[in-house]
């Protein structure tokens, strides 16, 4: 705890952001209480939540801002359900989020292709090959010298006010 106080004081303590399941659930929620009661189950949180998942398995998806990423995410989802109810919506949770048009659909688009590639059989087996870590012998020899040749780092000294 000690140590985690430390490093929360290096950052300023500013280490509240909010995140793309964040805006997830509160889109979900938004949405769902929108809806009569009898269409509540239309979206499947848990669904919406993988497809979250799946998109940041990709480097790319580190750069989408989180409100967009999931408003994205939740367009496509009714798109496929094709509810005119929900899609009013998600044009209502755009306008208040105040997310522009051109990069909702720009993020739509490539979560769309990544959830496509996803599904596919390509992404289903891996190449086992691709996934061994092939080391030479003299490289396998060094490495296991040089666990022990590693530095520790100095302890970080603390502040008592």
């Amino acid at each position: 705890m000690r140590m985690e106080k430390i490093v929360l004081e290096k950052v300023c303590w500013k280490v509240k952001a909010t995140t793309a399941f964040q805006f997830l659930q509160l889109y979900y929620s938004l949405i769902q209480e929108s809806l009569p009661h009898e269409r509540r189950n239309s979206l499947n949180f848990e669904r919406l939540e993988a497809q979250l998942k799946a998109c940041y398995c990709r480097i790319m998806f580190s750069k989408a801002k989180p409100s967009v990423l999931a408003l994205s995410i939740i367009a496509l989802e009714i798109q496929s359900l094709k509810c005119v109810e929900l899609a009013e919506g998600v044009e209502c949770l755009q306008k208040h989020s105040k997310i522009n048009g051109r990069d909702l659909t720009f993020w739509q688009e490539l979560v769309s292709k990544c959830l496509t590639e996803y599904s596919s059989n390509k992404c289903s087996k891996p190449n086992v090959q691709k996934l061994k870590w092939i080391v030479s012998g003299r490289t396998a020899r060094q490495l296991k010298h040089s666990y022990y040749r590693i530095t520790h780092l100095p302890t970080i000294p603390e502040m008592v006010p």
